[in-house]
């Protein structure tokens, strides 16, 4: 029960503007950054350098518990899904007649189901595709963990503040015993947010102990030394269960891998004042964190797009100049995208709608 002081305390913290973590939007544009080069170029150690998913789980979680403190569980979820679902749904007003127009209503390797389109309104599961559509929707099995983790975010809350230890290491424990000879999942809907939930809940808890300063009371040395030992862990739990090959080619070593990451990054609180002598890299941080959605969901189908238009031209896509190719017109494609498109992510989150949004983050650090 919150006295009256935490109850006033709480609710002058609500009337207060909020402040961006200059620190956090250059993590997320780097991973917003490091997905796209990874896609266009296909350079695998990418992945393993900076595990972006692991990571923007892990921002999510924080930006969802300063949320949840700050206006309860109702208000949270209206927010997070109102920033979510607008530039999905735009996006499916865009992909879905084009699969009809190629075909998709007589195809028969990945038919049409007219119910399963509501997944594309809501995507409780994997929005469906034709088998030419693919890549419209290879990048949103995001979306649905991420709206399965705000959907679930106000109980994860509850335990978190009640249970701490317990409720940070439940999912990646779960993950292992899931990925271990004791468990045989099925192949469905059910088992992709079991799987996601798994994977990516460590994280998505780090994201409310580094909100809650639970993470500043452990010094940087021993959290150092954890985030290694749980990358190693990885790399064990690899060779142990592939009996060859590389290591992190398993779904649960590659999650300790990500999530040792996520560890020591949601720990560290650096200063970020080397920023105001790079205005131009400061205004490209603004732009992607304003824009992400946008650009996550729609560079895969730019890529693609671009892709197509080089093979038309005679260009070999899997040699160096054609990796380069389809890098620049990939990019050009998507920027031309988002400045078109994007403004539905300032409407979602009750902006004034902006081409070109750039403002940068405040550079005081944010609680979060």
């Amino acid at each position: 029960m919150e006295t009256p002081t935490q109850q006033a305390v709480q609710q002058a913290g609500r009337s207060l503007p909020r402040r961006r973590s200059r620190y956090l939007d250059v993590l997320r544009a780097t991973a917003i950054v490091r997905v796209f080069v990874h896609h266009s170029l296909w350079i695998g150690w990418l992945t393993f350098l900076f595990p972006s998913m692991w990571v923007m789980f892990a921002l999510a979680g924080c930006l969802t518990a300063a949320s949840l403190e700050r206006g309860g569980p109702v208000r949270t979820l209206r927010s997070r899904l109102r920033r979510l679902l607008p530039p999905l749904w735009v996006f499916a007003a865009v992909a879905v007649p084009l699969m009809i127009a190629r075909g998709w209503l007589a195809d028969q390797e990945s038919p049409l189901r007219w119910s399963d389109l509501l997944y594309w309104v809501l995507p409780l599961a994997n929005p469906p595709a034709s088998a030419w559509g693919g890549p419209f929707v290879l990048a949103l099995w995001y979306l649905r963990a991420y709206l399965w983790f705000v959907l679930l975010s106000p109980a994860l809350w509850w335990a978190y503040r009640r249970w701490p230890l317990a409720t940070l290491v439940a999912p990646i424990l779960t993950a292992l015993i899931l990925d271990s000879p004791l468990v045989n999942l099925p192949t469905d809907k059910i088992t992709d947010v079991v799987w996601a939930t798994a994977l990516y809940g460590t994280c998505w808890i780090l994201g409310f102990a580094r909100h809650t300063g639970r993470l500043d009371r452990i010094p940087l040395a021993v959290c150092a030394v954890a985030a290694v030992l749980v990358c190693g862990a990885g790399i064990l739990w690899g060779v142990l269960r592939l009996n060859g090959g590389w290591p992190l080619q398993n779904v649960a070593a590659d999650a300790l891998w990500g999530t040792g990451y996520a560890l020591i990054l949601m720990r560290l609180r650096p200063s970020m004042a080397w920023l105001d002598r790079v205005p131009l890299l400061e205004r490209i941080v603004a732009f992607v964190n304003a824009r992400a959605m946008t650009i996550y969901i729609w560079h895969l189908p730019a890529l693609f797009a671009a892709g197509t238009i080089l093979l038309l031209a005679g260009v070999d896509l899997a040699t160096p100049r054609g990796l380069a190719a389809t890098f620049g017109l990939g990019l050009a494609a998507t920027a031309v995208t988002t400045a078109v498109i994007g403004w539905v992510e300032d409407l979602a989150a009750r902006r004034r709608p902006r081409l070109l949004p750039g403002q940068p983050a405040t550079p005081a650090s944010s609680p979060a």
